[in-house]
Formats: C-alpha cells, structure tokens, sequence
C-alpha cells in the first residue's frame, strides 16, 4: 500500500484557497457503536501503561517518559517517510552525534546513525534532514515536559499555546494569526469553547476529536497550513488537562515507527476517531514493552547494588542511566562526583550485569543506554 498525505489532496480540491473548509470536514460521523470496541482497547492498554508506570520507580518513571517521547519523535518522522531510530535521536539530543548531511558528504554516516543503519535494510541515498531531525527533538522534548508537568500547561495563554505550536509547524491560530489585518480571536473566550465542546465526551475520543477540530478551525481560519503534528499536539494537551494520563504522555507517533509503508491517517476523515484510538492503543502497548524492558535493568541493577560495598556507586549510575536515554562516562562522572576512569570502571559492571550497552560502535567517545 502507498503512503498518501495527511491531508486529503484531491485533485478537485487543486484550485480551493488553503484555508477555505473542505469537503472531508462535513463526512458524517461514525455511529457510537462503531468506537466502542476501539476505545475500550485504547483505554484497557493506556489504563494499564499509566498505573504501572506510576507504581515503577521515580527512576524508571522518568526514563519511560523520556524514551517514549523519542519514540513518538522517531514515529513522526517514519510518517514523514524518514527513518531515524530513537536511539540515535537521543545521541543527537545529548550532542554525541552531529550533521547528517555532513556525514553523509563526508561517507560518515554511520558515526551519526549507529542504531539507524544498523537496522536498516541498506544505507540511504539521502541523510535524514537536519531540520527535520531537530523538529523532532523539539516535539519529544515537549512531549516529555507535558508527561512529567515540568512546563506551563500550553494551553494556559495564546503566548505559551503559540510558542508549542511554531515549534512544529507554521500555523499558531487562535494564537497569532497569520493573516495581515485579521486579529487573532480573543484566546480565552476560544480555550473556553474549544474546551466545551468535548466535555461530554470520553477524554481519548475529546482529544480525537479535539486535535480534528484544532486542524480544521485553523486550516479555514488562515493561509498557513496546520500540521498534523501539531494537531496530535493539541490531543496530548487535552488528554493531560483531563487528568487522563498522571506518568505517561499520550502516545500515538510510535505506532508508525518502522512502518512506513502504510496508509497515513488523515485527521479530516469520518473514521479518524477510530483511527486514533486504534493508534494509541497500539502505541501504549509499546510502550509496556518498553516499561517492561526498563523495570527488567532496574532489577539487575539493584542485584549488582546488593552485591557492593557501603560506598559502592552503581547502584547510583544505573539510576542515572535509567533516567535518562543515553550516558556518557563523562557525564557519569560529574554527576557521581567521580573521575572518569572510575565512572569507566562503573559502566563496566553495569554492561556486566547487563544492565548497560555501547550505543555508538566506536572506540572512543563512546555513548551507553539501558
């Protein structure tokens, strides 16, 4: 099956101005009974990815969020059709690894994609796009500051809604508008109805609902065409607001990863509920593999801490690597307030006990994740 666009482009559709509505938003909706199934399955899988993240360790809790924000980073783009393994996100977000498009010029790429080539069937004819790769980034670290609330609910003010959507794409309405002499609409009295409208709805299907909505509104209200991601945005800041999620972020981009050659969905379509709670469901159940694997390290880690003496560190590195997606012995050192030979020494026992692996191939300046 090709891949088809986002959005719904048909051919009659050519000559329509990109913010007029468009006929996929007036599809009639599908029946109540037609979601049941599907949303019962999202809520089942989320539901229980949620509780157990909340009864793992805070160590655990963090890194599964920061690991499942880089998956949703990496399933984005496999929708765009560009394959970058989350691991080799989470070198570029640390600064291990630089320009793909430098590397690739200079036969390099394999330095900067370890984990990416490493399973992919044969190199890319093109590097992965810088930009793309930092868009990426900014959408997992925003995704993972909503899951652990350590930043401002976006939704807060037209400022803070503005700044997480042009982080994604070029439309920030009702924040700004990017039409000259139209005033953006008062935020408030927008947040007030776009809130209303799914109250009376499931909090998943809300924000189904809610991230099409979002999309069509701004699409019809200005010239700057609405991204799906951002879309997808906005349904994790509405399953957030509804205090569905309390440990986890709203996973749905994680889902294509690796799967790219299946249809895309398109948010203007009827079935696009069913669509997303189906997305989700299979996403959350990655991300119990993932919390799985986690907790697993976490026990051999305390095993190998039981085995130390009073002062023993690796119990205190194997909660760092835990939280965070990829460490470096540097790193390690100035956090455990040891010199890098020992922090070396401790990363050695932790590859032992298998709680640690190398993530970069290299010989020197390497890279480690759980």
């Amino acid at each position: 099956m090709t891949s088809e666009p986002l959005w719904d482009e048909e051919a009659a559709e050519a000559d329509r101005p990109p913010w007029a509505s468009r006929a996929a938003a007036s599809a009639a909706a599908l029946p109540a009974e037609a979601l049941l199934r599907p949303l019962a399955e999202a809520e089942d899988a989320l539901s229980r990815l949620d509780a157990l993240a909340g009864a793992a360790s805070p160590a655990v809790q963090a890194g599964l969020a920061a690991r499942m924000a880089l998956a949703e980073a990496a399933g984005w783009l496999a929708v765009e059709d560009i394959w970058v393994h989350p691991r080799d996100l989470a070198l570029r977000e640390a600064r291990l690894t630089g320009s793909t498009t430098a590397a690739l010029l200079g036969e390099r790429l394999a330095a900067v994609l370890p984990a990416t080539l490493q399973e992919a069937e044969a190199a890319p004819a093109e590097a992965p796009g810088d930009a793309a790769i930092e868009q990426a980034l900014a959408l997992a670290r925003l995704l993972r500051r909503l899951a652990t609330l350590q930043t401002v609910d976006p939704l807060d003010s037209a400022e803070s809604f503005g700044l997480a959507l042009g982080l994604l794409g070029a439309a920030q309405w009702p924040a700004v508008s990017a039409v000259p002499g139209v005033p953006a609409p008062d935020f408030g009295q927008w947040r007030t109805r776009f809130l209303q409208a799914g109250e009376d709805a499931p909090a998943l299907l809300a924000a189904a609902r809610g991230a099409s909505t979002w999309a069509r509104q701004a699409g019809e209200a200005e010239p700057a065409r609405p991204a799906a991601v951002q879309a997808l945005l906005v349904a994790a800041v509405l399953a957030k607001r509804r205090g569905r999620l309390r440990y986890v972020l709203l996973p749905f981009w994680c889902a294509f990863t690796g799967r790219m050659a299946r249809q895309r969905p398109r948010l203007h379509d009827a079935d696009w509920p069913a669509i997303f709670l189906a997305e989700v469901a299979e996403a959350a159940r990655r991300g119990l593999s993932e919390l799985d694997r986690l907790n697993a390290a976490a026990d051999r880690a305390a095993a190998l801490a039981a085995t130390e003496r009073r002062h023993g560190q690796a119990g205190k590195a194997a909660e760092i690597a835990l939280r965070q997606p990829v460490v470096t012995a540097a790193g390690l050192a100035q956090q455990l307030g040891a010199t890098p030979q020992g922090a070396l020494l401790i990363i050695k026992r932790l590859m032992a006990a298998g709680v640690l692996r190398e993530a970069t191939g290299r010989a020197s300046f390497r890279a480690f994740v759980v």
